[in-house]
């Protein structure tokens, strides 16, 4: 045992005098502590190392693993404990605490080794070292959105996601300015070390300047106007909807358009530096004043919700974009589905109906009432303007009417779009119109109205030579006979009369030159506007076709029918003759006609009628002051036809 003891004294000696010579010569030793001591330490710990054999290989590697671990590389850390932020370089406390948390953060070194830079909201603080953990997961990619910076109350938190009671990320007791990366509703969203972090609105401190932007930032807000200190609901602006307002009250935001003020509760909206949702107002060439039938939406242009409107509102349709309307939306352009509207009152009978006012009206009424009504462009005329039919009603069976095949003779346009636009409205409403119950008559046989077949003829007799195309201008002054004043044309736009030009035994039709009236064309249907009716004709199966005519307060119905056809068309004519008071003129037996009932009476073996609106007029337009007798005896002769038809 002594022998022992002698070995061990033996060995400490050496090992600490190879230590201490080592030590010296790194000059080490004679800084710190006696070689002996220090020998002592170290040979105490070799023979206990030594004494574990192979285990201490194994300990001394679980050793070094462990501290690379805790190594923050690439940027990436955990908080491993409660964490205070300091400012840059003065390490001044900032009030603001991180509790610790298993996101991966972006962190960076700094200057100092006992602290990590780390940014919230664009604002860079330094957290202690000791509260960071190695991450191997890489901190998110954040896209910014918005350009928004905010202050804070005294006291607030940021949570990890939209919800109050979630985990949070941040939590400060100072008002704290972040920049901003989105809103969403009800929060600020602001990078927390690329972590989203979530600030509620009710944490900010909201300040609204003057004729300023602000966007609604929960799910919506109602819209009141204001009228005589009233507030009237209109509708609701919904999240994400952006306007200009005047001013602030206490609990208001006021929108001045005009002489209209608009309000929206402040509660629920934000500044913004988004442009307003709307774009400007567009100017109304033909205005319209609809009703909201039922309460819907408010697009942006770009086909965004920006509210809702309530039903019962009265708004000015000011034009068409595709398959939207666009209305007066408190001053802004509002798109809409007009099949949520109604209109009352479409067209002025008393004045001029020109090709514009036909073709948009027409496109309107088909985007108001889809569930009953069809546009279709038939064809265009010899100058390219389109000519367009409008369907309305269900029903399986189908009659035609047609106007305007003459230039002078557009007030029969305007009968038809009455028509069009009483209809309409009854059969939507579900009312009676001219003692007919509209929806029951027309779900049975439906209507296609076509109310301006010579669309180039119409807008030479009502705008004159400058409306027409060029290139025709020479001639057609020349077909006038030299005159400027082409209230006496009938012809369409290249002097071909429209009525000589369907093939109703077109060949035995008497030749006339080109004129202001009667040149029949070179051959039957030799003109665009004649084939465009006539393809249309033979794609459906019409039970009659009412053609209107303007002068003579009277109906034509004979083209050499026979038996049945005869007793049952001379019927139809005397029917509408007793509606109406016009004489019916009765048969005519000379051969020849280019009018198209007359066509259609011989190619569709089918009633034609042709009815001339109006006393006798002369080479010219009838005049306004008839429209209230016109009107009064043709406006249910629509409704009349098609009940007709409907029995055959």
């Amino acid at each position: 045992m002594e022998m022992q003891n002698k070995i061990k004294h033996l060995l400490v000696y050496s090992t600490g005098f190879l230590l201490s010579m080592s030590l010296l010569s790194n000059d080490v030793f004679a800084a710190t502590v006696s070689g002996k001591d220090s020998a002592i330490k170290v040979t105490k710990q070799v023979l206990e190392n030594s004494s574990e054999g192979d285990n201490n290989q194994t300990q001394t590697s679980d050793t070094t693993s462990s501290e690379n671990e805790n190594q923050i590389i690439d940027n990436s850390a955990k908080i491993s404990s409660d964490a205070e932020l300091f400012t840059p370089e003065s390490l001044q406390p900032t009030k603001l605490k991180l509790p610790s948390d298993d996101h991966t953060y972006y962190v960076t070194k700094t200057s100092n080794e006992d602290y990590f830079e780390i940014q919230i909201g664009e604002n860079t603080y330094w957290i202690k070292s000791e509260n960071l953990i190695a991450s191997t997961e890489n901190p998110s990619e954040l896209t910014q959105k918005r350009n928004l910076a905010i202050t804070t109350k005294s006291k607030f938190n940021i949570y990890s996601q939209r919800d109050n009671h979630s985990k949070i990320l941040v939590e400060g007791t100072k008002d704290t300015v972040f920049k901003v990366i989105d809103v969403v509703q009800d929060y600020y969203v602001v990078s927390v070390a690329g972590v989203k972090g979530y600030i509620p609105f009710s944490d900010i401190n909201i300040e609204y300047q003057k004729n300023s932007n602000v966007e609604v930032a929960t799910n919506s807000v109602k819209m009141y106007e204001i009228n005589g200190g009233k507030y009237k609901a209109k509708g609701t602006l919904v999240n994400g909807a952006v306007v200009k307002v005047a001013k602030s009250t206490t609990n208001y935001h006021i929108i001045q358009v005009g002489r209209q003020t608009f309000a929206i509760p402040k509660k629920g909206t934000i500044p913004t530096e988004k442009p307003v949702s709307l774009g400007s107002l567009i100017e109304s060439t033909y205005p319209i004043k609809l009703t909201v039938s039922k309460t819907n939406s408010i697009y942006t242009s770009k086909g965004n919700k920006m509210g809702t409107i309530d039903k019962g509102q009265v708004v000015t349709l000011k034009g068409l974009k595709g398959s939207k309307g666009i209305i007066n939306y408190m001053g802004k352009s509002g798109y809409v589905n007009l099949e949520y509207f109604n209109h009352s009152n479409m067209v002025d009978p008393t004045k001029n109906i020109t090709y514009g006012m036909y073709n948009y009206y027409l496109r309107v009424i088909a985007q108001l009432y889809p569930e009953f009504t069809e546009v279709e462009k038939i064809g265009e005329s010899v100058q390219g303007r389109s000519i367009y039919a409008l369907r309305v009603g269900n029903g399986k069976k189908e009659i035609l009417m047609d106007a305007a095949i003459h230039g002078r003779e557009h007030m029969t346009t305007n009968v038809l779009m009455e028509m069009i636009d009483q209809y309409t409205v009854s059969y939507r409403k579900g009312t009676n119109y001219a003692g007919y119950n509209v929806k029951r008559v027309l779900d049975k046989t439906s209507i296609w109205f076509v109310p301006m077949m010579n669309p180039d003829g119409v807008t030479l007799v009502q705008k004159g030579i400058n409306s027409m195309d060029s290139k025709y201008r020479a001639n057609l002054k020349k077909y006038n006979h030299g005159s400027n004043n082409f209230n006496r044309w009938k012809a369409n736009g290249r002097g071909v009369d429209l009525n000589r030009n369907f093939d109703g035994l077109w060949k035995y039709v008497a030749y006339t030159p080109k004129s202001y009236m009667n040149y029949k064309g070179t051959s039957a249907f030799s003109e665009p506007e004649a084939q465009a009716l006539k393809s249309f004709v033979q794609r459906h199966h019409f039970k009659t076709d009412l053609s209107y005519h303007s002068s003579g307060q009277i109906v034509y119905w004979f083209n050499f029918q026979k038996g049945s056809n005869r007793t049952r068309d001379l019927k139809l004519a005397k029917s509408v003759g007793k509606i109406t008071g016009y004489t019916v003129v009765p048969p005519l037996y000379y051969r020849g006609s280019g009018s198209s009932a007359d066509w259609f009476i011989l190619n569709q073996k089918k009633p034609g009628l042709t009815i001339e609106i109006a006393p006798y007029a002369g080479n010219g337009p009838v005049p306004h002051r008839y429209w209230s007798s016109v009107w009064n005896k043709n406006k249910s002769i629509g409704l009349f036809g098609a009940n007709e038809a409907c029995r055959r």
